[in-house]
């Protein structure tokens, strides 16, 4: 039985540029390896679940060496476990404290928690590892690109470059994407903020065609007021279509795949705008993408995403039509904006590189989701729905129905009426559809078991406090 094709995901799901540490994906042969190399193989597959198996039983000798201990720990980050992660990764720098893969994964856990200065510190370190420099390379970069310091870049373009001729490899692609874009910018810095507020509120558009998506009206280079999508799976700043970029006259450079929803993938260049303006605030040097969204194609629009909300703490009331923007050293403003009597669900939101939360869907055991709100429905990981959730179902729930996504329209498996639980709230009835995570995973290095849309967030107050690594959902008054 196929259902009717409609729109279940307008938006771009994740968003992200296709570098040389995702750009293949395969299988690689253990046997015969010891088993840090076993456990790094498996990694790099990637093959994230396989890994974290072989990591649990590791983690079981008390006597194993630190070297072991390091990759046992990345594997349990990549598995979605974090706390339990830093633990193991705090176990081994008490043994060896220039442990470069330990001070990957606490560079790492430092990104996920939105500290650009303790990932950066720790990720310096890591840059001698043997089996995963190129991962901390990226992660250093991205964490120096969100500061913001031109000159930073510039002795890291260093650091990469030569990293790379030690291991006899030309530089990667996303290094020459990112330094094209940002020429001409030496001693500055990008995102640079202005405009001192207490709490910015702005109005929530909806368009009449597609109603479960929220946008926000953001001034662009001081010219013309345009909608941004709110796509929080979305991990950059922001990304705009060609024509809003033909608009404003920008100069593109680069040239990159991005891989979303969809069968097609998606044409990426690269641009910076002068200024962005929310209100009372200002960005001035701000690193873009243009990318040709299916869903937006014939639009001048664009999307935000995770590296744009997380430089705040944010409420978004879509029966209000309204959502604030508070400092981010100030998360007592947002909390004073909140009836704890109300809260249904309080629960960790991690920035892991877009946002994402720890779940649990019919029964199956908790897992990390990809948290976004520009989709108007759920998804769940092939070999997790095979493994967790098929068995329990009755054949005739699972149908064929098309979604929509920033690649275009593809065809699924697809159930209503699924529960999931977030922290103490329970959903009754969900919307889910069968969807290999395989790219959406490799591409930020971790594993999630699916994605969570807007269904779960818009029936409550949304509060994402991005300091302290929050999402609370506040029931509303009827």
């Amino acid at each position: 039985m196929n259902k009717t094709p409609r729109f279940l995901l307008y938006l771009l799901t994740c968003l992200a540029c296709l570098g040389t540490a995702a750009g293949s994906l395969g299988k690689i042969p253990v046997a015969g390896l010891s088993d840090a190399a076993t456990l790094a193989a498996l990694i790099r597959a990637p093959s994230f679940l396989e890994a974290d198996k072989l990591a649990v039983k590791l983690l079981a000798d008390p006597a194993l060496d630190a070297q072991t201990m390091a990759m046992c720990g990345l594997a349990v980050l990549k598995a979605g476990r974090i706390a339990e992660a830093e633990a193991i990764f705090k176990k081994v720098i008490e043994r060896s404290p220039d442990s470069p893969n330990a001070h990957l994964g606490l560079g790492r856990i430092a990104r996920i928690r939105n500290d650009e200065d303790a990932a950066i510190a720790h990720l310096r370190r890591a840059v001698p590892s043997v089996e995963f420099f190129e991962e901390a390379l990226r992660q250093l970069w991205r964490a120096a690109w969100a500061r913001g310091l031109v000159s930073d870049l510039a002795e890291i373009r260093s650091v990469a470059e030569e990293r790379c001729r030690l291991a006899s490899l030309p530089p990667p692609s996303w290094l020459e994407n990112n330094l094209g874009q940002i020429a001409g910018l030496g001693g500055k810095r990008l995102f640079d903020m202005a405009g001192s507020f207490e709490r910015l509120r702005v109005p929530l558009v909806t368009s009449s065609s597609r109603p479960r998506i929220r946008m926000i009206d953001l001034k662009l280079n001081g010219k013309v007021a345009r909608l941004f999508h709110l796509d929080s799976a979305l991990a950059e700043f922001m990304t705009i279509t060609p024509l809003l970029a033909e608009e404003l006259g920008l100069s593109q450079t680069g040239s990159a795949s991005s891989t979303g929803v969809g069968t097609a993938a998606i044409a990426t260049r690269f641009a910076v705008l002068d200024k962005v303006e929310l209100g009372g605030i200002a960005f001035r040097n701000v690193p873009v993408m243009v990318s040709d969204v299916r869903t937006l194609r014939g639009l001048k629009e664009g999307l935000i995403g995770t590296a744009f909300l997380k430089r705040f703490n944010v409420s978004i009331d879509v029966e209000a039509k309204v959502m604030d923007f508070f400092p981010l050293d100030r998360p007592d403003l947002l909390a004073a904006g909140i009836d704890r009597a109300a809260v249904a669900a309080d629960v960790p939101l991690y920035c892991y590189d877009a946002t994402a939360v720890e779940a649990a869907v019919e029964g199956a055991p908790p897992a990390l989701y990809i948290l976004d709100t520009a989709a108007a429905t759920n998804l769940v990981d092939r070999p997790f729905f095979e493994d967790h959730i098929k068995p329990k179902l009755d054949p005739a729930r699972i149908v064929r129905a098309g979604i929509q996504g920033a690649g275009g329209a593809q065809y699924v498996n697809q159930v209503e009426g699924l529960a999931v639980r977030l922290g103490p709230l329970l959903y009754g009835s969900l919307e889910f559809n069968e969807f290999s995570m395989e790219a959406l995973n490799a591409i930020p290095g971790r594993y999630a078991a699916g994605l969570l849309g807007n269904p779960l967030l818009w029936p409550y107050r949304v509060h994402m406090d991005f300091k302290n690594g929050r999402l609370i959902l506040e029931k509303y008054s009827r």
